[in-house]
């Protein structure tokens, strides 16, 4: 959707909540249809769940939002299921969505594969709703979303049609007003025992940090992550949120199936659980202005969204980030401009081939004393190693055998071809602690924020910043923000975190 058009549905839908820019999404699913569809999934709730899912949209479950930054509700809307099941479902979300919109609230409607794209859209301008998100596995999912907005056009309303779609598939979009994208439930992975505590460690990490981080490089709106809360614990939503918020995207609110009786039955334990988890949003609302910091790292990562390997691309791009390097995606198209002046390292696999162009920037990166990691199209490749480094004017390119190589081989192989100080920013002690790291537009600060990925805080981190800094002050969630001393050294600052729950965000000046 170009921004012209954009912006004339801005003009037209009348959005609710302050349109997408202000929205803080929850998975809101319920009614008949929804328990349905759970029902004839792969892993059915408890009969209790279901009971719960399907009485939902009981005006009384609009009261557990009041008061919290929660103001978009995605109610299930169509699953291309029996007609008397649908009508009953339209029914419903008429008359709940009619109750959100009179306490301020957006509401989106739920689409899932199997629905009809004329029908999906006469409902939801029968329920007067902002818009629909699509998810499942359609057909052809690009079709039918195309097919929802000409049917929205022709009814002449102006709803969003966002559709949550595969992370490869995200980073081809462009110029979606909301980017939706299935990611994974942040946590430490079954490979855990075997870390270490450094900082480069390796440890198996499943995060979206990465992934938010490339969205935000180019989608020119929000970008919302869709992913289950792990096993529903407390530790499991907070990491979710912070998770998507550290760079920038928002977790779209799930509920653990378990919890949904619990709270319609006014557990004390479950309403406090859902208070501690609807309250998360409002931290980051504290602190908006971190949203407008630039992404920081001395090693570049070459983004080609109709690369010939989208699949290897998302690999670097994410086991990059599970080393704790920080890193600046740097989209194909982008390398027209001059590269950032503190880029000390940059993965050119994506360029396969390089242009003439591409070529003479990087080359003329290098030898100004860069370090450029490319494939044989660099030069000569070794015969019996998985990479051979050649010199060119103060700098270096490594050149690979294949063009794309083993992300985790390459992830491994940043920390033997960089020095430490080189990264800028490196985290020690802390291997289920991942950042993502910003810095102000005048550049005078350093954001720092981290997520700890495991079930159990981090003591004793250590962060080391090549850069003098002169004052530090640590933000979370708990508490108030803590000002944290400095051991300055020649050409670092190191500061020492003596404990980390979920999330930390450690302001430099």
């Amino acid at each position: 959707m170009k921004a012209g058009l954009l912006a004339g549905l801005c003009c037209a839908a009348a959005w609710g909540a302050g349109g997408p820019e202000a929205w803080v999404p929850v998975r809101w699913d319920g009614g008949p249809l929804a328990a349905a569809l759970r029902a004839g999934g792969r892993t059915s709730p408890s009969r209790e769940a279901l009971e719960a899912i399907a009485r939902w949209y009981e005006p009384a479950t609009l009261a557990l939002v009041q008061g919290t930054p929660i103001n978009c509700l995605l109610l299930t809307l169509s699953g291309g299921s029996d007609r008397e099941l649908e009508k009953r479902q339209l029914a419903l979300v008429q008359a709940y969505a009619r109750k959100a919109r009179e306490r301020g609230l957006a509401v989106l409607g739920l689409v899932s594969a199997g629905s009809d794209p004329a029908v999906t859209a006469a409902a939801a301008v029968q329920a007067q709703l902002d818009g629909v998100a699509l998810e499942g596995e359609f057909p052809a999912a690009s079709y039918f979303a195309e097919q929802v907005r000409k049917s929205l056009r022709a009814r002449n309303h102006g709803a969003l049609v966002i559709p949550v779609v595969s992370p490869e598939e995200a980073l081809r979009e462009e110029d979606q007003p909301v980017v939706a994208v299935a990611g994974v439930s942040p946590g430490v992975g079954k490979m855990a025992e075997s870390a270490t505590a450094s900082a480069t460690a390796g440890i198996w990490v499943d995060s979206n940090l990465w992934l938010a981080r490339s969205l935000r490089a180019a989608a020119p709106g929000p970008v919302w992550l869709s992913h289950a809360p792990g096993a529903g614990t407390a530790r499991d939503y907070a990491r979710s949120i912070a998770d998507a918020a550290a760079e920038g995207a928002q977790w779209i609110v799930t509920l653990h199936d378990d919890l949904r009786p619990a709270l319609r039955n006014g557990d004390a334990a479950a309403l406090e659980l859902w208070r501690t988890i609807a309250r998360a949003p409002a931290f980051f609302g504290e602190h908006t202005e971190w949203r407008g910091f630039a992404p920081y790292g001395r090693v570049g990562i070459v983004l080609d969204p109709a690369g010939a390997n989208p699949a290897m691309t998302q690999e670097y791009l994410n086991l990059v980030a599970r080393r704790q390097i920080p890193y600046r995606v740097i989209r194909r198209a982008q390398l027209s401009a001059p590269l950032p002046a503190d880029l000390r390292a940059l993965l050119a696999f994506d360029l396969a081939p390089p242009t003439e162009a591409e070529r003479r920037l990087l080359s003329g990166f290098a030898a100004q004393g860069g370090l450029v990691l490319g494939g044989p199209a660099w030069g000569t490749p070794p015969r019996d190693q998985p990479y051979a480094v050649a010199s060119t004017g103060e700098g270096e390119v490594a050149i690979y055998k294949e063009d794309f190589p083993d992300p985790q081989s390459v992830a491994r192989d940043l920390n033997d071809l960089l020095n430490t100080p080189d990264f800028g920013v490196s985290l020690f002690n802390a291997p289920s602690v991942l950042p993502a790291v910003s810095t102000s537009p005048s550049g005078a600060a350093m954001l720092i924020q981290m997520v700890n990925y495991s079930d159990t805080p981090a003591s004793a981190l250590s962060i080391w910043v090549a850069r003098q800094c002169r004052s530090a002050r640590l933000y979370t969630p708990e508490g108030p923000p803590a000002d944290l001393p400095l051991k300055r050294g020649s050409r670092r600052t190191e500061i020492a975190i003596p404990r980390l729950g979920v999330y930390g965000a450690l302001l430099l000046e």
